[in-house]
């Protein structure tokens, strides 16, 4: 039977005992603030790294990992597997897509590329769902095949903790800073096509988050399929909690999965950010 290797990036937060257990290798992001560059997950928590972006008078900056750590890390897994699916956070994000690819063929290591258009836990998601068909007898192009449209049955929507935040990165003027903070707006946005897009704007955050529930409310209405709710938290663990009240007052025997929003979006929205996701299936 092939030998397959599952490839990722820090930003899909997978636990490492579970990583080990099934054959999932976790490449680090880099995130820098200002002249310092630290690798995600490796020399800075998730903790850690909320707390400076907290501090810091701008944005950090992330980056994808460097090609030779990518060729090191395919050369070792030619020794050990016959091929590797690798699912990366979405290509509108980040170049570790088109890096990750281009190590692997200077390896010689072959190598079935997911841009899996999302983020976060939802990414993990997909490897599970990966694991599942190559286990159910489909190929790896197949199965590669298919993950890159699990995209498109994802809805993941979220809230910005802080127009500050907005503000530090360019994102919202000092005008717009000033009527939001006084009227309290938060901004919702959606994740379409592989990138963060302005969605809606409520007034309040106990609005806003309510908001985002009605979102998934409105699917379980119309009798979708849904397995599992993923609550992604950007250094946001009160309103963590509260959505999964919601969630669980909603429907009860629902899977609630929660996690970290991670460093891709956090870099650009800040701290205080919230976000809800699932598959219709």
């Amino acid at each position: 039977m092939m030998k397959i290797a599952w490839i990722t990036d820090s930003t899909c937060f997978i636990d490492p005992e579970f990583a080990n257990q099934h054959h999932i290798f976790v490449i680090p992001m880099n995130i820098s603030f200002e002249q310092e560059t630290y690798r995600d997950g490796v020399d800075i928590t998730e903790e850690e790294f909320y707390q400076k972006l907290t501090a810091s008078p701008n944005l950090p900056k992330s980056s994808q990992p460097a090609l030779g750590e990518l060729v090191s890390l395919y050369e070792e897994l030619k020794k050990e597997y016959d091929l590797g699916i690798a699912i990366h956070l979405s290509s509108d994000l980040s170049g570790t897509c088109n890096s990750s690819k281009h190590a692997a063929d200077i390896a010689g290591f072959p190598l079935e590329l997911v841009d899996s258009r999302l983020i976060s836990l939802p990414m993990k998601y997909m490897i599970e769902k990966g694991q599942e068909m190559i286990r159910q007898g489909m190929s790896p192009a197949d199965t590669a095949a298919k993950l890159r449209t699990m995209y498109q049955d994802n809805q993941l929507f979220f809230m910005t903790g802080s127009l500050e935040q907005l503000h530090k990165g360019g994102r919202v003027s000092a005008l717009q800073l000033l009527m939001g903070s006084l009227l309290q707006i938060k901004p919702v946005f959606s994740f379409q096509e592989g990138k963060a897009v302005p969605f809606e704007k409520v007034r309040s955050k106990k609005r806003a988050l309510s908001y985002m529930i009605s979102l998934l409310q409105n699917d379980l209405e119309k009798g979708v399929t849904i397995k599992k709710v993923f609550v992604l938290s950007g250094s946001a663990a009160e309103e963590s909690l509260i959505l999964q009240e919601q969630i669980r007052s909603l429907t009860p025997n629902i899977e609630i999965v929660t996690g970290p929003l991670g460093s891709a979006i956090g870099v650009h929205v800040g701290a205080g950010t919230i976000a809800i996701s699932w598959f219709r299936e």
